[in-house]
């Protein structure tokens, strides 16, 4: 077995889908290569596809929603590999596939995804290839019969991909695949012992790198009034620049704790008694991995708005609107309640799949041994 993951860099949630996969196959020694779909573009369009993407969806929401729901429409098969605007842009990534000759194919994205449906029913290509649909519904970008087999956050999404005509026997729901480290043993003790976190303080873990600067301020500027005995750990994002902004909008509270970019979230959650966040798919995956009840707030529409959905329907999450005075009453509500913060988490232990990526390469691996007995 020699294995790639193709993730697109278009938000952060299709690229940590693959890592966590890859994490799997790397414990069990599975020769293993991730790569971004954008990297094989021609010239500047990676770049532009990932600017597009970030402009539509922090400055002109109307437009990403309007675009989605456009791309949404069932008339017609999404086949970028057929595409006259989009075909002569992937010759370099097929190139790659053919040259490699990988023997399974997974695509965390649904545009490597419909390009590997249309190559193989072209004879392009011999690999096994699977996709993973990364939240929890299923566009119809996402709806390709043609591949080996499909992984699906859960049954309603099976039931999406079945209702286009893929068949059911060629779905699983296993969940959004997340770090092995979100299922490694860690009391919520240990954890607060390592961000010197109390224990009998209220901790909450806030998320703001999907946001604009001045909505991220507007934000911590509300938690400064949450009353009580509570810490904050602040997620400033990968820019450095950022961070120091956030850090100095926050040095007059010692209660907040900025930091950057960092590996250590799983921690950070089983620290946690709550999270605040935007509603991607893997923060929400995560989250519920580890029974963590979540705040959830300014959801790109489409995919994001079914991903908040699933989760507070299920009870373990509250949503808001993201604004001034919203985001410390939600606090406020659930530190004054204890028992339904006990009720949030269970709710989201049930519905949490914390070994996603283990079902997925357990699959794959059974899949292949099956051909080699053949």
């Amino acid at each position: 077995m020699r294995v790639l993951l193709l993730y697109a860099s278009l938000g952060a949630g299709h690229k940590r889908a693959a890592q966590a996969i890859q994490e799997v196959l790397q414990q069990n020694s599975i020769p293993v290569e991730s790569r971004d779909v954008l990297d094989f573009l021609p010239g500047p369009m990676g770049p532009f596809y990932s600017w597009s993407y970030i402009f539509m969806v922090d400055r002109a929401r109307w437009l990403w929603s309007a675009f989605y729901r456009w791309m949404d429409h069932p008339s017609r098969p999404y086949e970028p590999a057929r595409s006259i605007t989009q075909r002569w842009q992937f010759p370099k990534l097929l190139r790659y596939l053919k040259e490699e000759n990988f023997s399974h194919v997974i695509a965390t994205h649904f545009t490597p995804a419909a390009l590997l449906t249309d190559w193989r029913k072209d004879s392009e290509l011999e690999s096994k290839i699977y996709s993973m649909v990364t939240d929890y519904i299923a566009h119809r970008c996402w709806k390709r019969d043609g591949l080996d087999h499909y992984f699906v956050a859960r049954e309603e999404v099976a039931l999406q991909l079945g209702d286009a005509g893929i068949p059911l026997s060629k779905i699983t729901a296993c969940g959004i695949p997340v770090s092995p480290a979100f299922s490694e043993p860690l009391s919520r003790d240990e954890a607060r012992a390592r961000w010197d976190c109390k224990m009998d303080e209220s901790v909450l873990l806030v998320l703001t790198s999907g946001l604009k600067l001045a909505k991220a301020e507007e934000l911590l500027a509300d938690l400064k009034e949450v009353k009580g005995n509570v810490r904050f750990l602040v997620s400033a994002g990968k820019d450095p620049a950022r961070e120091q902004k956030i850090k100095s909008f926050c040095s007059d509270d010692p209660r907040f704790t900025i930091f950057g970019f960092s590996p250590k979230i799983p921690e950070m959650m089983k620290a946690a008694d709550i999270v605040m966040s935007k509603p991607g798919g893997l923060t929400v995956s995560e989250a519920l991995a580890v029974g963590l009840p979540q705040i959830l707030f300014s959801p790109i529409p489409g995919q994001e708005e079914a991903n908040a959905e699933f989760s507070e329907k299920n009870g373990a999450a509250i949503c808001i609107e993201a604004g001034r005075g919203n985001f410390r009453e939600a606090v406020n509500i659930l530190l004054s309640d204890p028992k339904r913060l006990t009720e949030m988490s269970a709710a989201a232990l049930r519905i949490g799949k914390p070994h996603a990526a283990k079902h997925i390469v357990n699959a794959i691996v059974t899949d292949s041994a099956t051909l080699a007995k053949i």
